[in-house]
């Protein structure tokens, strides 16, 4: 009882200033933040071999994008922080499933230009799984890592003090060694400050 007696205060006491506390940072996106995005698009991939059909050889399957950021707030206009982005497809080409799964991890700025509307660019590391195959039934996977460039726009809405949700468009590119791979999506994000 001696030890739960000053913890329940201590608890209440948090409890009753965490309105105050939310108040110094009050729709403030100088700080940290952490993000997540839920969205789709187009892909495609283009391998080394022209023998060989990745199935987004022309640009128009749409996959499941997914993204997860966190970072700091230099400014209330300026942000900077790490972004983990995926893109995940599977296809069918020639009575075969191809999965391709393209993951990279960015260092990304963002700028507010007015109000919630803000561009974003960012470089960073790029790991994709591809699968390719021929006629003959013949198939190869590309497993690589390489170079991340993506770019965007969006607008973001604080619905309170700290919370931000909002939508993005954005295109990315990764250069590996033997494929490529490029995108263009589009999503729903959430922000805490």
């Amino acid at each position: 009882m001696r030890r739960t007696l000053p913890l329940l205060i201590a608890t209440l006491i948090f409890l009753i200033s965490a309105p105050a506390l939310a108040l110094d940072g009050y729709k403030d996106r100088r700080g940290s933040y952490f993000g997540l995005g839920l969205g789709g698009g187009a892909g495609s991939v283009f391998v080394e071999d022209e023998a060989l059909s990745t199935g987004l050889d022309d640009g128009s399957d749409l996959g499941l994008h997914l993204h997860a950021a966190v970072g700091g707030g230099v400014t209330q206009n300026l942000l900077f922080g790490a972004e983990l982005n995926t893109w995940i497809r599977t296809t069918d080409v020639y009575g075969q499933s191809l999965n391709h799964q393209h993951w990279s991890l960015n260092a990304v700025s963002t700028l507010f230009l007015v109000s919630g509307l803000f561009a974003e660019a960012g470089v960073g590391l790029a790991y994709g799984i591809s699968d390719a195959a021929r006629p003959d039934g013949f198939e190869r996977r590309y497993q690589e890592m390489g170079l991340a460039l993506k770019g965007g726009v969006g607008f973001e809405y604080f619905i309170n003090g700290t919370i931000a949700p909002g939508f993005r468009l954005g295109y990315t590119r990764h250069f590996y060694s033997t494929s490529d791979f490029e995108t263009l999506t589009g999503g729903i994000s959430i922000r805490w400050y």
